[in-house]
């Protein structure tokens, strides 16, 4: 019979590697006063791994698609103003952009879904440009401050195990 659960030291440490991720994503960004703090740790699980390499190409693609739909989502509002055509155009504007080149990465609906999180609640708070712009801009650096932190647990994660195997062989 299959095992489709099992409980390891390995889930456990994966797991404390996320939760020390939060932590530090958290009271870092609560001494410099941000108030969400939401995205950098939404950011650190998705994309923490127990696999380097992979911890890796996520942080990549989450750059890539959050700067690519914070600057898209930017253009809209500076161009055509916080209303629903400014996010429609957002949205089909990303996912052109996104699924153009041959080598984008593969959740490239975070570009698209980047403009949503970026213009509707703009729209929904009748908020203007300016102060749609700034939400955007902190939501995008909540979300890059996130990802660094998760890459930067993974590396040094992924260094630990390296030296950890390497002094048990000698």
């Amino acid at each position: 019979m299959k095992k489709y659960f099992s409980f390891s030291i390995h889930s456990v440490s994966f797991a404390l590697r996320i939760m020390l991720g939060c932590c530090v994503a958290w009271w870092s960004l609560h001494a410099v006063h941000d108030k969400s703090k939401v995205w950098a740790l939404i950011s650190v699980i998705i994309v923490s791994d127990p696999d380097f390499n992979i911890v890796r190409n996520n942080a990549i693609a989450r750059f890539i698609n959050t700067t690519t739909g914070c600057l898209l989502g930017l253009l809209c509002l500076i161009i055509i103003g916080v209303n629903v055509w400014s996010l429609m155009t957002g949205i089909i504007l990303a996912a052109i952009f996104s699924t153009s080149f041959k080598n984008y990465p593969a959740n490239w609906k975070l570009a698209p879904t980047t403009v949503v999180i970026i213009i509707a609640p703009a729209i929904f708070e009748n908020e203007k440009v300016d102060a749609a712009l700034i939400f955007a801009l902190t939501r995008t650096a909540e979300v890059l401050y996130g990802s660094l932190i998760a890459l930067g647990l993974g590396f040094v994660y992924h260094k630990f195990k390296d030296w950890k195997a390497k002094s048990s062989t000698q």
